[in-house]
Parts: structure tokens; C-alpha cells; sequence
């Protein structure tokens, strides 16, 4: 087992051995008309402009199967084995891993957010309130004080966080590593981040905390990292754009995840994955890098 990531799961052990024969950093992505793109746990998704979804990578549980006739998506994201769009009309649309009751509940209502994690679901509902479905074995579906007052939810592995009007943060679920556990003195945010153990959060004075598991350096956050505009937390790394919109990440990096192609800039929108990153840029293209064992990183033409 890997001493410098010894947590792994069976599937994190997986893709390491289909990983070992060393990183694969792509060139730039060739898709455009992108504006958003969601790195998961060996797949990619993109949002196109048009309100299209395509994805690329890992397909054993069909994660990369988007439905026939998708369209006027608005949001997306890619989780362990599955994808979630929400429509332009608040529907949600999920595809890929069925297990575990993470099936759309059929009175869901009308969706605001929606974020795939390990074996749940949540999605953020027009009121501001939050439901989460799948699995429940750490609890990471019992929302807090009814989940009242959201503005925006993300699921991580086993837990989940969500950040309120009020710019405050409330998690729930696995708690192993701290995850949970929102630490005192947080300030303001302006935009949260949960990853496989680990949480990024961004104030609303550009500045980045971090916490949760740290073997691999993951919650901690560069010295000087100042006007940050996103964060992304993955499964042993993090990533944020700056101010001048290149891309700082740190941590797990065994892959080269954590190391930005040299020259990528203009970054409008970071993701991290498991093992491999992706970012949209300004002009609206896609480039990732990190682990290819399952062609996550190759950005399709189209």
C-alpha cells in the first residue's frame, strides 16, 4: 500500500494501479463553447454553452452514457460512478451508478444546485432548502436544521457541506478526518468546496482554509494564496484560481494532478477529480491533466 496515500479505497486502489505506469499530461483541449467542466472519480463532464452535456472517460457504470435528447442544462456534476444535470426547468437529471437509492426521488421539486458525491446525492431546492439522497451510512443524508436558508450544497465522499445566506458553513455526515467538522473562526464564505475527506472554502476576502484529512498536504493551503476566484477540493489535492487567472493546487500529485500544465492561463473555471484535474478556460476551451488510465484526461474534439 502506498505510505504516502494509505487510506485508499477499493476503488482509489484501482485506479493506482492502473495509474503506476506514470502521469499523462494531455495538450489543450480541443472542445469548445465550454462553461463548466466537472473532473469526477475517473470521468469528465463538460457543460456546453448550447446547454448540452458531454462526458469522456471511465464508463463501467455508464457515468459517461449521457441520456439521449439531453438538453437546457444549466448545471452539472460529476461524482464517483454517476453524473447529475438540472435542467433549465429545476428537473434533475442523474445517470450511471444506480446503487445505494441514488435514483432521483420522483417529489423532488424544483432544483436550484445539484452535487454528486460518493453514494449520495444533494440538491439545493428553489426555497433554499437542501434534500439529499443514496446512501446513509455516515449520516451524510441528515440535513441539519431542515437545511433552511442555503446557497449553495456539495456533496464530498461521505459527507456534506453547505454554505448559508448568512455566509456561514454547516456540514454533516463522516467525520473521521474532520471533515465535518467546520472549524471556529471561519469567517465569511463565498463559495465551499468538499472533497473525498477534505473541504476547501473560499472567504469572501479572496482567501482559502482548508481542512479535513491532510496525509498528502491537501488542506494545506500555499502561503500568500490572496484573491482567490474558486477553489475545488478532490481526493488528495486542491485547486483554485487566482487573480490573474492561472491555477495554484497543492497536495496528492502522484499523477501530476496537482501540477498545472506550465503556460495554462486565463482560467474562467477549476475542477479536481480523483486523480486528475480539469479547467475551462477564458476562450472557452477544456484542458485536464493528471491520471489518463481511463481517458479522463483526454479532451474529446466534440
Amino acid at each position: 500500500m502506498n505510505r504516502r496515500f494509505p487510506l485508499l479505497t477499493f476503488t482509489g486502489l484501482l485506479l493506482f494501479a492502473m495509474a503506476c505506469d506514470g502521469p499523462t499530461v494531455p495538450g489543450p483541449g480541443r472542445l469548445t463553447s465550454i462553461v463548466h467542466v466537472s473532473a469526477g472519480l475517473a470521468h469528465t463532464c463538460a457543460l456546453k454553452t448550447g446547454g448540452t452535456v458531454v462526458c469522456w472517460g471511465d464508463n463501467g457504470s455508464g457515468e459517461t452514457s449521457v441520456p439521449g435528447g439531453l438538453d437546457s442544462v444549466t448545471q452539472m456534476d460529476a461524482g464517483r460512478a454517476r453524473t447529475c444535470a438540472l435542467k433549465r426547468n429545476g428537473t434533475v437529471v442523474c445517470w450511471g451508478s444506480t446503487g445505494g437509492g441514488t435514483a432521483v426521488p420522483l417529489d423532488l421539486g424544483s432544483v436550484s444546485q445539484v452535487s454528486a458525491g460518493g453514494f449520495h446525492i444533494c440538491a439545493l431546492k428553489t426555497d433554499g432548502t437542501v434534500v439529499c439522497w443514496g446512501s446513509n451510512t455516515a449520516g451524510q443524508l441528515a440535513v441539519p436544521d431542515g437545511g433552511a436558508s442555503v446557497v449553495q450544497v456539495t456533496a464530498g465522499y461521505g459527507h456534506t457541506c453547505a454554505l448559508r445566506t448568512d455566509r456561514t458553513v454547516v456540514c454533516w455526515g463522516a467525520d473521521n478526518h474532520g471533515q465535518a467538522t467546520v472549524p471556529g473562526g471561519l469567517g465569511s464564505v463565498a463559495q465551499i468546496s468538499a472533497g473525498f475527506y477534505h473541504n476547501c472554502a473560499l472567504r469572501t476576502d479572496g482567501t482559502v482554509v482548508c481542512w479535513g484529512f491532510n496525509i498528502s498536504g491537501q488542506v494545506g493551503v500555499p502561503a500568500g494564496l490572496a484573491s482567490v476566484a474558486q477553489v475545488s477540493a478532490g481526493y488528495g489535492h486542491s485547486c483554485a484560481i487566482k487573480a490573474d487567472r492561472t491555477v495554484a493546487c497543492w497536495g496528492f500529485d502522484i499523477d501530476r494532478q496537482a501540477t498545472a500544465p506550465a503556460g495554462l492561463a486565463s482560467v474562467a473555471h477549476i475542477s479536481a477529480g480523483f486523480y486528475h484535474s480539469c479547467a475551462v478556460k477564458t476562450d472557452e476551451t477544456v484542458v485536464c491533466w493528471g491520471s489518463n488510465a481511463y481517458g479522463q484526461t483526454a479532451v474529446p474534439a466534440a
